[in-house]
């Protein structure tokens, strides 16, 4: 080889390497696997799915005679081999009259043979388990609590550990859900709840109204590729910096964004993101694929979301925001999660740590209606 061709071969080695310098941290995420959230999400659902079937077990093997006992004898009392002291509650019995006027803790398991009231104010450091539906009244505190049918959660009280109901989770305004709730049905929020790790088929937050669906434009416009935009092949599009959807339009490709994403009113998105800044999602715009946000993610009202989520700042949604579907479920997973009343989620919602129901829309700091579509 020539020493001409050498140095041309050289100087346009540089020259490329140059070019797309600034590109490399989006090349390298673009190569990285798809977001996680789901992953973690299924290893969610598996590791309380685990607990809620251990304390099942748990009443299976140690009450299951007990409760049979109490059903025709009445309350029985005893001590496990480690020294834990437990209570069974026959179907004619109710736990207020088991206590003391003056009683603000127990610290045995209680286990019913019936539905189950927890007075208010009461801190409850073991398993409560319910045959039926367990009701906890308002700011009674618990560790773990087991239902075979329903758990309502009253104004104020607090779950410490994790809560499981075969049917559905109801919990009031003010109560907080620390570590997992769970439901083989659904899980239904009230405003100003506060929520750590959710997981059910159906996940309710604040007041229930019936879902419009997003307005659709009269006609999608497919967007081209901005100039800001490395096209490798197979429809995925490169964005060095920040990236702006308008309203009305469609990307039928997957975008690794290095910089911020704006998607505008009523847009369709078919592949899936990776945002390394922020996330700012319109009103009555559809995201069908994965999403991955850096930064923090916000949505306007009324939004599909399908895919997994994962971000590492805060999450904000608009009501009506829909994540995932009955027949496919999803996860959400962020730092900080604020929903607006009025969203709903099917599968997982996992606030890393605070999850919280806006009481109004004047607290959603997302995009509000009639937002335009450019930064």
């Amino acid at each position: 080889m020539s020493t001409l061709s050498l140095g041309t071969g050289l100087f346009l080695s540089i020259a490329s390497c140059a070019l797309l310098a600034p590109l490399w941290p989006a090349l390298r995420q673009w190569r990285s696997p798809p977001p996680p959230a789901m992953a973690l999400g299924n290893g969610l659902r598996s590791e309380w799915d685990a607990a809620a079937r251990l304390a099942q077990t748990h009443v299976s093997e140690n009450f299951e005679k007990l409760l049979e006992l109490s059903s025709r004898d009445g309350v029985i009392r005893g001590a496990h081999a480690d020294g834990t002291a437990f209570m069974v509650l026959g179907i004619k019995d109710y736990l207020s009259e088991q206590l003391p006027p003056s009683a603000r803790h127990l610290r045995m398991q209680v286990i019913a043979a019936r539905h189950l009231d927890i007075p208010g104010e009461l801190v409850c450091d073991r398993l409560i388990f319910a045959r039926g539906k367990l009701n906890i009244a308002h700011n009674a505190v618990l560790k773990t609590a087991l239902s075979q049918r329903d758990v309502a959660i009253g104004t104020r009280a607090r779950i410490r550990n994790w809560v499981h109901a075969e049917g559905r989770v109801d919990a009031a305004e003010g109560a907080l859900l620390a570590g997992c709730a769970s439901a083989g049905s659904e899980i239904n929020l009230a405003r100003r709840a506060r929520f750590e790790q959710l997981t059910a088929p159906v996940i309710r937050f604040g007041r229930s109204e019936p879902l419009r669906a997003p307005a659709t434009p009269v006609q999608l416009l497919p967007m081209q590729p901005p100039g800001n935009a490395f096209i490798p092949g197979d429809g995925r599009w490169i964005i060095d910096g920040d990236m702006s959807i308008p309203p009305g339009h469609s990307v039928n490709a997957r975008l690794v964004v290095s910089g911020s994403l704006l998607v505008g009113t009523g847009s369709r998105l078919r592949g899936d993101l990776h945002v390394m800044g922020d996330l700012v999602i319109h009103h009555d715009a559809t995201l069908n694929g994965a999403v991955r946000c850096n930064g923090d993610m916000r949505t306007g009202e009324c939004c599909r979301l399908a895919g997994p989520i994962l971000v590492t700042g805060q999450l904000t949604a608009g009501s009506q925001t829909v994540f995932g579907a009955a027949d496919q479920l999803s996860t959400v997973v962020a730092s900080d999660i604020r929903l607006q009343e009025g969203c709903l989620a099917h599968g997982a919602v996992w606030a890393q740590h605070r999850g919280e129901v806006l009481a109004d829309s004047a607290q959603n700091s997302g995009p509000q209606a009639g937002s335009g579509g450019t930064a």
